[in-house]
Order: C-alpha cells, then structure tokens, then sequence
C-alpha cells in the first residue's frame, strides 16, 4: 500500500482517497470488456486502470493532450455543451474530480445518462463537503473547508499556464447532487468508503445524536405530508443519504448512480 500510496501522489490534480477508491472498485469488480467513457481524464492514469483491468476505454479531455498512456488516445470535449458521443453506448461513465467546476451540472448529468446503456453506472467523486467537516466549515466560512473561503473568481487552477480551468466555483452537496442525478434519469446506487476524517469524527461526538435526531424529525414531519408512495420513498433516501455514516465522517465522496 505505501508503494501504491507513493504512486498516487504523483499523479498531478487529482484526490489520492478517489484513485484508491477505483484501484478497490476495480479489484472488487470484473469489468473485462465493458465500455468503458471517462470524460475527464485528465493525465490518463485513472482511464489506464480500467484498460488495465480488461475494459475497452474511451477517454476525453478537455485538454486533450495532458493524457499520457502508450494504449490509449485522447478526444476534446466541452462539458459545458452536448457530449460527442453517441447514446446508450456505455456501461460505466467516469466523473473524476469534475463536477465541482461545471456550472449548468443537470445538464452535465443528462448528457451523460444519455450516453449510459440501461442499468450503467456513472461513477462521481468530489471534496465531500457533506462531511461533518465540511457542514461546519459551511457555518463558519459558507466553503468546503473552514481554511479556506469558498472559491471566487481569480482561482484560476490548471496543469499550467496553457492548461487551465475554473476552481471549484460549482461545489455542490451529496443531497443536491442525488436530486440533480434523479432529475436527469439517474438513481443513485451507493456511497464507497476512503479515509476517515479526524474532525468529522470530533464534530460528530459533539453534534451526530442531534444531527440523527433532527433528520429523522423532518423525515418524519414531510413523509406525514407526502402524497404518494413514490415521494415517501424519495424522503426516505433523502434521510438515509443525509446520516450515512461515509458522507458524514470520510473525507472523499465516491458516489455512484445507475440509468
């Protein structure tokens, strides 16, 4: 794991937690031969593991020729507008460390449930502001960390001067995030494990008997309302996701959503 651990951390803009994740995903899953979209790929390593492990890969960038890999090529892509990808094509869509930066993210997550067959999966990780953490640096700075203020207009980010993009102007919560996904035809499927966050857990012995408390008393107030069986339902996942023990004490979200 150290090895794996020093190989992460060269891997330039990405979430070491999120690439552990897929390098667990991959070895729990037999995806030889499935097709495989990652359309943010970035440097190509995440889009290598999945050819690695038997899946015929497609990658797109917005800046194409970061992608470093002796198998696998690299096409343009604006995800800001229609995808160039053909409909009902893919069994798994990769959104790594993205999402946060994409303004209109509804009908980001349209297009691609598009391009997903029936019954694939679209695999999303993000900074977990949905954390303990996260929710009190909300209070204290309205941002995703309380070191730090919510990302503004000159955090411009990038590989370098000539590679560059927005910060995470867009960052959404997990609720947010589940209700965008069903709106675009997405039900979410699971939440995955990655690192402990020491504060999460400080601020949950403080304030996680309330924060249960309080989810289940407007459950319980809104389901009493509800007008159907289906958006009882809804209210009912919404409480779940909202106190998942991996949204509110891990650092990372990986968070997949099935078509």
């Amino acid at each position: 794991m150290s090895t794996l651990k020093e190989e992460i951390k060269q891997v330039p803009h990405s979430k070491g937690n999120a690439l552990e994740f897929i390098h667990r995903y991959l070895a729990q899953n037999d995806v030889q031969q499935k097709t495989v979209i990652d359309v943010s790929a970035g440097s190509g390593y995440v889009a290598n593991l999945w050819h690695k492990a038997g899946a015929d890969v497609r990658a797109f960038d917005m800046h194409p020729d970061i992608l470093k890999s002796e198998t696998l090529t690299c096409s343009p892509i604006d995800l800001t507008k229609p995808l160039p990808i053909e409909s009902n094509v893919a069994d798994y869509v990769l959104l790594m460390e993205t999402i946060e930066h994409i303004p209109n993210q509804t009908f980001l997550l349209e297009e691609l449930a598009r391009i997903l067959k029936p019954n694939g999966l679209l695999i999303i990780t993000k900074p977990n502001n949905s954390s303990m953490s996260g929710r009190m640096a909300n209070v204290w700075v309205e941002a995703e960390r309380s070191d730090m203020f919510l990302s503004n207009e000159a955090e411009v980010i990038g590989y370098d001067d000539n590679h560059r993009y927005n910060g995470r102007v867009y960052l959404c919560n997990v609720q947010r995030l589940r209700t965008m996904a069903s709106l675009a035809g997405l039900r979410y499927r699971a939440v995955y494990p990655n690192q402990l966050s020491t504060s999460s857990l400080v601020w949950f012995v403080f304030f996680g008997a309330y924060l249960h408390l309080r989810s289940f008393l407007t459950f319980s107030k809104m389901v009493k309302k509800a007008h159907s069986t289906q958006e009882k339902e809804i209210l009912r996942e919404q409480h779940q996701l909202n106190t998942h023990p991996t949204v509110l004490l891990h650092k990372h979200l990986c968070i997949v959503f099935s078509k």
